[in-house]
């Protein structure tokens, strides 16, 4: 099935942090993925979400060389991004991820709080580019990978 075919069979999507980067940075490989998704959710065929934790990963590398631009792009996309809201954690969703953790032991942190923000806000999909997270059992995962 194609990337377009996948979106097109659910009503939201949550996006992980990789394809925000890939989208921002026009990475030549999995850049024109990540944009098709925009494109899909900007239109408003979805919704789409992210949580504060997107936030606190793409920020590091820009500021670490200095790119107050590029940091300001991630910044400005994720915070006001058009039909992309950005979700604040809470303590159920960390309590979700602390499950999620026992469930899957190979789960990071970081990546549990992604996926339990995802379930809570009822997103149908989980899009990333990390081939581990399909063996999550809780929600869809789509990895860009898959669609090149």
């Amino acid at each position: 099935m194609t990337l377009d075919e996948e979106l097109g069979r659910i009503d939201s999507i949550f996006i992980d942090t990789a394809p925000i980067i890939y989208y921002i940075e026009a990475n030549p490989i999995f850049g024109p993925l990540a944009k098709k998704v925009v494109d899909f959710f900007q239109s408003g065929k979805l919704n789409a979400f992210s949580s504060v934790i997107t936030l606190t990963e793409v920020l590091p590398k820009p500021t670490e060389i200095g790119d107050e631009k590029l940091a300001r792009r991630f910044a400005e996309f994720l915070k006001y991004g058009k039909n992309l809201r950005l979700i604040e954690i809470s303590q159920d969703m960390a309590e979700r991820a602390g499950m999620l953790r026992g469930i899957y032991p190979y789960l990071k942190a970081i990546d549990a709080i992604q996926i339990s923000v995802a379930i809570n806000v009822g997103a149908d999909a989980f899009l990333t580019n990390d081939n581990k997270l399909k063996q999550i059992k809780d929600i869809k995962v789509l990895v860009l990978k898959d669609y090149l």
